[in-house]
């Protein structure tokens, strides 16, 4: 592309992350509020993770008496919190990249909202499907994101397949834009199994219809400043003790979490201090 260069230009934009390489990317999610990032996982992780969610999944539709509970609930199709369920998907949310532009963009204090898997069937309109934020119900704007969501593809997204449709630049507008707007503006991204697509988790986004005649699979993520709730209590789902990793007890949750009373919240207290005057 041919470089008009500017006038009249006084300040330009320094994208977070440089330093790291995720300058362009986040950039990118700045302004139009997505980026797809190719092939973060191989073949053979995209194919156990795919086999996992549906092994999850169907215990998840036994625990609730089957399917058909889970669509009366609006919920179908979706396998909740996998990292609770198998040490691949918890490799998948502490994936270095994922977190490291969540890092960059967000701060250094990040906790894991949530980790879903989203299945597609062929021919089926779910839930999804219409427009939304990951922040629901939110008509309001701030000058910094406070959450970031990574969608990783586990199969090929495209129109065909369902890939999921996004609206450039509504991350930064209160409500949801006019019919007309929509119909002109919104997006499709075009990736391969294996990738990524990282989006401000206030962009309008949806899923598509899947008329591949195969199942797409997506698990996303959504990480955020830790003024946000978790959707479910993942130290309660992991029913294990904090890492010993300051940072990763956070970003799973551990750290920020409501404290059961007051003398636990000053035990704790005293435990962190005591460990900064160990070190």
């Amino acid at each position: 592309m041919a470089d008009f260069g500017a006038y009249g230009v006084v300040e330009n934009a320094q994208p977070l992350g440089q330093g790291d390489g995720f300058g362009g990317v986040i950039e990118e999610i700045t302004v139009r509020g997505f980026a797809g990032l190719p092939n973060l996982l191989s073949g053979g992780e995209v194919d156990r993770l795919n086999t996992v969610m549906d092994e999850v999944y169907a215990g998840q539709c036994a625990q609730v008496g089957g399917g058909e509970q889970l669509a009366r609930m609006n919920d179908a199709d979706i396998a909740r919190c996998l990292l609770a369920y198998h040490e691949d998907y918890m490799a998948l949310a502490t994936h270095p990249t994922l977190t490291g532009i969540a890092r960059a963009m967000l701060g250094e204090n990040v906790v894991l909202l949530m980790q879903n898997g989203v299945i597609n069937r062929p021919g089926e309109r779910q839930a999804q499907a219409r427009w939304h934020r990951d922040l629901n119900y939110q008509h309001w704007v701030c000058s910094r994101p406070i959450a970031l969501s990574a969608l990783v593809c586990l199969e090929d997204f495209n129109p065909e397949t369902g890939g999921t449709a996004f609206l450039p630049g509504s991350h930064l507008l209160e409500a949801f834009p006019s019919r007309a707007i929509v119909e002109q503006g919104e997006v499709t991204p075009v990736l391969p199994r294996g990738s990524v697509i990282l989006f401000n988790s206030m962009v309008f986004h949806r899923a598509g219809v899947n008329r591949s005649g195969r199942m797409r699979r997506a698990v996303n993520h959504v990480i955020g400043a830790p003024i946000l709730a978790q959707q479910v209590d993942i130290p309660a789902m992991l029913d294990r003790p904090a890492p010993t990793d300051p940072w990763l007890a956070g970003y799973l949750g551990y750290r920020w979490n409501p404290t059961r009373d007051v003398a636990a919240w000053r035990r704790q207290r005293i435990a962190q201090i005591d460990g900064q005057a160990a070190s």
